[in-house]
């Protein structure tokens, strides 16, 4: 909807510059516009970018004009989202709403022909640089114009220059002597070309237009000057500005936007140098016009002006205070702020004739901010002219504003003169300001160097830089040594080729496809791969490195780093190998038994596979009456008998705890059955363990592949609730799944209805415990719990109720839910906001939606909360699932700034495949390594193995499940970062989490947090 029309509508005006006889013809008529229909005008000044973006003044604004598409479609958008009306003079910004005036090319190029074809002319060139698109549309209407009078096109009468400026046309005067030419006349495509060429031919002893007629577009004032006159064509700019004037006029009253582009007729000026001589046939300017009053300025010559403004302009600012006695301007009050990263600041002020000393305005909300700059009285009747400096840093810029009355009279040259002044004073600023700029980057260069120098020398990485010109290699140090060369070894370069002998050739296609890719695609270069040490032994390396390119975008160095990995390498393999085996029982563990699933799945996807899944009965009661050492042998004699029963052929895996999976080659469900009934029968041979007797007994459950499920998730699952019913049938038992199982469970039933309704009447309450940092002991994060209080069954733990609603479909409202619970409490929490970060549980249900990651954004974004903030914790169950789609949404959560924590790390599955892959940022150690690694030496090892590889691969680690005074002293020892568990606090509401933690943190700052 349109503004509310105002008692004085303001207009603003982005044009590149003050002066010219464009810019300045279309600068000096919107004043004088201004002032005949009672408006304000705010002109603003973008200099040569095409793309100006500062939406400074716009808050002043009714309606913008635009002035050859120096705005960026960004601040074009702004406005118009405003409901400022835009209006663009020569420039299109389809297809946003932006009506738009413009010269008619054509016309002025066909009145030309017209006109010298009148006079005698037959052999007609052209002449204009045809990468400029105003210069193509008007070649095209010379050729028009040849076909129109029947005139034969020849490639030899087309003068194609470099450029619209003189040397273009002193470039065309050459090729036409050169050539030879038979052309009578010549049409320039711009009036500097033309005078250019008339220059160049004359200074050559050619007479124009005795031998040849030239002319020009554009009718700049030099024409006028030249000898002869030049012949051109105006472009009609009065006119041009006072149609948008008053289509923005109109625009502001209410008029609806009109899709249709206005065009301005050209106007034939004839002059001497098509070889006119009737004075009766020449035009002059007309008597009045804004035109006639910039090219008559009398009082001072053009060297006169030019030494006026240079000595006036390059003394800066204040030298604005003497520009009324030069130049018969007069303005109000004139100032110099800084705009840097979001924040304005008045730092010079002048008005009336002197100076207001000191004056600093800093603009802290946006009632004084960029878009409000400078502050105007919408009551007075004035122009703002205002002007952007760049310093040339990032989102760093100076801002001139000079503000003058519209009421009394005016004078157009005087006015014309003051703009030129602007103009070249913005240059002087802006030189300066480039100046500092430089100065300030040559330091801080020279301070990096030293740093440089100083970390090269310090580093324990090799530091390579690659001559891609010359082939050469330098090198510090550092890699000498890590090869094993000698530490004298005079020269610290070679040819690269030599570099090359040292890596492992099955190694070198993929690197050298890496190094290709970044040279020619710019993907970041960091690999690893094995190079020969001079002993002929071979280490491991990580490499990165980026290419230092020229100015056309092509690799001419190439400087990066190598760090030696050997150690973390083959400390990663035995980490690989405990991610793939049950260090307990020595079989397979989960991941390694999802990954043979899904690979049987997706290779052989008709082939019949049996996934059993078998936990043992009363093994809670072995534990507790003979201790875990007992427990321990019982699992691996199990785990023994299984394997005699099935033999290599099938995979065996402890999940965990009692549970153990097994993956079965079978031909039918008869042999499952089978071999379902001998392993039950294997592990019901008693152990004998120091003189302790112990008989184990199990509870099976099957699905068929592909039969009972297609996926590796649905098959676990599966056979998870046979499982689950042959427990209830008693023990050992075995039952293959049915699609009856879950609705035969009215157990399962009712505790879903019950879920579903707490989840309706947001009965679903959310703790939070505590995440300390290591370092300083303090509370720096938190985790987020549900907790379901049901009336009928009292606390469910969430261990019961999510999988429930993962089961049931509710899982991804019972998620939603439990976000936004979140997101409330933190827009009323300053202790939440303070968190470094807020851990929220993810399952795998909501992870595989497609439509996740926007709800997770979109949620935060409703709340207006840094997404940094958050932080999703996910298991390696939920990113299998699907692990295509879980990888998209990661990757979009982490885009944002949202973190990705890996939960439950070390539980048996982990790899660094999944690691690398995963946008992650933390990983979180298990609460049963925590619990039993002060029981044993090789637990504590395996913790420490885990935070070391965390950290190598620069994630955040985690240790949950902290309980005991040794379990923190042994967790500090080894360098985690952050600790939780009982040890600190049970998990809390949030009102009893705020008390605990003012009450602990008694600190000033924590206080002014809660407060």
């Amino acid at each position: 909807m349109p503004k509310n029309k105002p008692s004085r509508p303001t207009i603003g005006v982005i044009m590149p510059m003050l002066s010219g006889f464009y810019m300045g013809e279309l600068s000096a008529t919107c004043r004088q516009l201004a002032k005949q229909n009672n408006a304000n005008l705010v002109i603003i000044r973008s200099g040569e970018q095409r793309d100006f973006d500062l939406d400074v003044s716009l808050n002043h604004l009714d309606a913008l004009l635009v002035v050859l598409h120096c705005a960026s479609d960004r601040l074009v958008k702004k406005a118009l989202a405003k409901n400022i009306p835009v209006i663009s003079l020569a420039a299109s910004y389809s297809p946003l709403p932006v009506e738009q005036f413009c010269s008619t090319q054509r016309a002025g190029i066909e009145a030309l022909y017209d006109w010298l074809y009148t006079n005698g002319h037959t052999q007609i060139g052209f002449c204009g640089d045809l990468s400029v698109n105003d210069i193509r549309s008007r070649f095209k209407a010379y050729q028009d114009s040849l076909s129109k009078y029947h005139h034969i096109y020849q490639s030899e009468h087309v003068f194609c220059v470099e450029n619209c400026a003189l040397s273009g046309g002193r470039e065309a005067a050459l090729a036409f002597i050169e050539r030879k030419s038979d052309c009578s006349a010549v049409i320039c495509a711009t009036d500097q070309n033309a005078i250019g060429m008339i220059e160049q031919l004359q200074h050559l002893g050619w007479k124009v237009p005795e031998q040849v007629a030239i002319v020009g577009v554009d009718n700049i004032f030099l024409g006028k000057q030249t000898h002869p006159q030049l012949t051109t064509v105006d472009q009609q700019l009065e006119s041009l500005a006072n149609q948008a004037f008053q289509r923005a006029l109109q625009r502001i009253a209410g008029d609806p936007f009109q899709h249709e582009i206005h065009h301005i007729s050209q106007k034939l000026v004839v002059r001497e140098s098509c070889g006119n001589t009737n004075t009766n046939n020449r035009t002059n300017e007309t008597q009045g016009s804004i035109r006639h009053a910039l090219t008559n300025v009398r009082g001072l010559s053009p060297a006169e002006l030019f030494e006026s403004f240079y000595a006036q302009a390059k003394n800066g600012f204040n030298s604005i205070l003497d520009t009324h006695g030069l130049y018969g301007s007069g303005f109000d009050w004139a100032c110099m702020a800084t705009y840097h990263s979001g924040q304005l600041e008045v730092t010079d002020w002048a008005e009336r004739g002197y100076i207001k000393p000191q004056i600093t305005l800093k603009a802290e909300s946006d009632s004084y901010g960029l878009s409000a700059f400078p502050q105007l009285n919408s009551d007075e009747h004035f122009m703002a002219t205002i002007i952007p400096i760049s310093t040339g840093q990032k989102s760093h810029w100076r801002l001139l504003a000079i503000v003058d009355s519209l009421q009394g009279e005016d004078c157009v040259a005087s006015q014309a003169m003051f703009n030129n002044y602007l103009d070249m004073l913005s240059l002087f600023i802006e030189r300066d300001e480039l100046l500092k700029t430089s100065q300030l980057r040559q330091k801080n260069a020279q301070q990096l160097l030293q740093q440089l120098k100083v970390v090269s020398n310090s580093s324990n990485d090799g530091i390579w830089d690659w001559d891609l010109k010359t082939n050469t290699l330098h090198w510090n140090s550092r890699l000498i040594k890590m090869l094993g060369m000698d530490d004298d070894l005079e020269t610290k370069h070679f040819d690269c080729d030599q570099l090359f002998e040292h890596i492992h050739t099955e190694d070198l296609e993929e690197l050298e496809k890496q190094i290709q890719s970044h040279f020619l695609n710019n993907t970041p270069f960091k690999t690893q791969f094995r190079m020969r040490k001079f002993d002929d032994t071979y280490i491991w390396v990580q490499a990165n490195g980026s290419a230092v390119r020229d100015s056309n975008g092509k690799a001419v160095r190439f400087i990066g780093s190598m760090t030696d990995i050997t150690e973390q390498r083959e400390s990663a393999a035995k980490i690989h190998h405990m991610a793939y085996f049950d260090s307990l029982t020595g079989v397979a563990n989960r991941r390694k038994a999802i990954e043979e699933i899904t690979a049987h799945i997706d290779n052989k996807p008709t082939q019949l596979k049996a996934v059993m899944l078998m936990d043992l009965n009363r093994f809670k009661m072995v534990n507790d009456s003979f201790g875990h050492h007992v427990g321990d042998a019982l699992l691996c004699h199990v785990a023994r008998e299984i394997t005699q029963v099935l033999g290599s052929k099938h995979t065996i895996a402890r999940l965990g705890g009692d549970e153990f999976l097994l993956f079965c080659s079978v031909a039918n469900v008869e042999q499952a059955n089978e071999m379902a009934q001998k392993i039950l029968r294997s592990i019901e041979k008693p152990m004998l363990y120091s003189q302790i007797k112990v008989s184990s007994q199990g509870s099976l459950g099957m699905a068929i592949y592909p039969s009972d499920a297609s996926s590796t998730e649905e098959l676990i699952k599966n056979a998870d609730i046979a499982m689950y019913r042959a427990k209830q049938q008693g023990g050992g038992k075995y039952l293959r799944f049915s699609p009856d199982m879950h609705k035969e469970s009215s157990k399962f039933i009712a505790l879903e209805q019950r879920l579903s309704k707490a989840i309706d009447d947001n009965k679903i309450d959310i703790y939070y415990q505590p995440q300390m940092c290591n370092k300083s002991g303090k509370i720096v994060a938190t985790e987020v719990l549900a907790r379901w209080f049901c009336p009928i069954n009292g606390q469910i733990p969430p261990s019961k109720f999510i999988p429930v609603a993962e089961i049931s479909g509710l899982i991804e409202k019972l998620g939603k839910q439990v976000f936004t619970k979140v997101c409330e409490d933190i827009s009323h929490s300053k202790l939440l906001q303070g968190l470094n970060q807020i851990s929220i549980n993810i399952s795998a249900r909501q992870l595989t939606q497609p439509d996740f990651a926007n709800l997770i954004i979109n949620t935060i974004n409703d709340y207006q909360l840094p997404a940094s903030l958050f932080c999703l914790e996910i298991t390696e169950t939920a990113a299998f699932t699907d692990y295509d789609q879980s990888l998209r949404s990661l990757k979009k959560l982490s885009s944002v700034g949202i973190s990705i924590s890996l939960d439950d790390f070390g539980t048996g599955f982990s790899s660094l495949s999944l690691l690398k892959n995963l946008p992650l940022s933390e990983v979180k150690i298990d609460r049963s390594f925590i619990l039993d690694m002060t029981l044993d030496q090789s637990n504590l090892e395996f913790v420490s193995s885990m935070i070391l590889m965390g950290q190598s691969l620069g994630y955040r680690v985690v240790a949950e499940g902290v309980e005991t005074k040794e379990h923190v002293k042994q967790l500090s020892s080894l360098g985690v970062d952050l600790l939780q568990g009982y040890y600190y606090s049970k998990p809390l509401p949030l009102d009893k989490f705020t008390i605990k933690y003012q009450e602990q943190y008694s600190n000033e700052a924590l206080k002014l947090l809660i407060e």
